[in-house]
């Protein structure tokens, strides 16, 4: 049987709940999102959109600096055009990746942890197939050493 959140009852303390109940490590952030951090996924972010009815998952992690804006933009397109619930981009220095989920009239629990789940999966997965040794983006936290060249042409 399927558990709905309704409409009005999506907030960030109860999705923590749902969460908790998934037993999915995550916290609550003092700026009204949540960042979720379960083991080996690859860390996000929840933002909750109550004038739209959306919940965006969100997440970056640096490139190397020794790709060029050409690759990066080459990887985001690869990353696009293989990958489900995943929209990739880049901001000069950062590898960003989203994923919108509508909740207008409600959402099944089942859904919201699943989103969350192959939102990561899928993220892992396409770092596992495009750059198994990160040589395009780095692993979430990581940042390349001082004093190497910054965005090659």
């Amino acid at each position: 049987m399927c558990t709905v959140i309704e409409e009005s009852d999506v907030s960030t303390v109860n999705l923590s709940l749902e969460l908790e109940r998934a037993v999915i490590q995550h916290r609550l952030d003092k700026d009204g999102e949540i960042y979720v951090h379960e083991g080996a996924w690859f860390p996000f972010w929840i933002r909750i959109r109550k004038a739209t009815g959306i919940l965006i998952f969100t997440t970056h992690t640096e490139f190397c600096r020794a790709t060029s804006v050409t690759q990066r933009l080459e990887f985001c397109n690869e990353i696009n055009r293989k990958f489900i619930l995943l929209t990739a981009s880049t901001d000069e220095k950062k590898l960003r990746l989203d994923y919108t989920l509508l909740f207008c009239d409600g959402m099944t629990r089942e859904t919201f942890i699943r989103s969350c789940r192959i939102f990561s999966d899928n993220i892992n997965r396409a770092m596992a197939e495009l750059d198994p040794d990160n040589d395009i983006a780095l692993p979430p936290g990581q940042s390349d050493p001082e004093g190497e060249i910054d965005d090659p042409s």
